[in-house]
């Protein structure tokens, strides 16, 4: 038993740990977390969706609550960050484009539904901004035609939870390995 004691210490001391800036919202139970950096919307999309946390893939966060709103401006309150919703296939028609609620319509959570908040200001901005002018205010963003921010760049929430794309942490993986190792080893030497 000392030796299957020592094996399984041994294992756990050389599988990574990796340290977590992900929070977690107990109104949904999924991870968020902020992206620095300098992304425009397309690369932030792509981005998130090679991010995985607890073995789930990640996505350009939804925001489908005022609470959920509220949440991510404790996350991130100062910086301008996407969102992916986008309304580039039909100006005017927000939807999400990631996660579970891809494909669904975008509401604000602060305005009732029919209520404008994105103001197409030079034409062609068809990708959600979050902490615009102020925390959790919404705007759209990016793409301008005529705009003095033709590649605006910035950052964003990815979320984690409420998808089936799950991909299997490589530590945990490894903890799996080896305890199956380990039982093989206490087996062989039982018999």
């Amino acid at each position: 038993m000392k030796r299957f004691t020592l094996a399984v210490a041994l294992l756990l001391a050389a599988s990574p740990v990796v340290a977590s800036a992900q929070t977690q919202w107990t109104g949904n139970g999924h991870h968020y977390d902020f992206i620095t950096g300098s992304f425009t919307w397309e690369e932030a999309l792509a981005d998130a969706a090679t991010r995985s946390h607890l073995g789930l893939t990640g996505y350009l966060a939804t925001v489908t609550s005022l609470a959920e709103n509220q949440f991510l401006v404790s996350v991130n309150s100062s910086q301008q960050a996407w969102l992916s919703g986008s309304d580039k296939d039909s100006e005017g028609n927000w939807t999400w484009r990631a996660g579970p609620e891809a494909g669904q319509a975008v509401f604000h959570p602060i305005y009732p539904p029919g209520v404008t908040w994105a103001d197409n200001a030079w034409g062609g901005q068809h990708f959600l901004v979050t902490n615009f002018m102020s925390a959790g205010n919404w705007d759209d963003g990016g793409g301008e035609l005529n705009s003095p921010y033709p590649e605006f760049r910035i950052g964003y929430f990815v979320e984690y939870g409420g998808n089936t794309n799950v991909v299997p942490e490589p530590s945990s993986l490894a903890l799996v390995l080896g305890g199956l190792i380990a039982a093989a080893i206490v087996r062989r030497r039982a018999r």
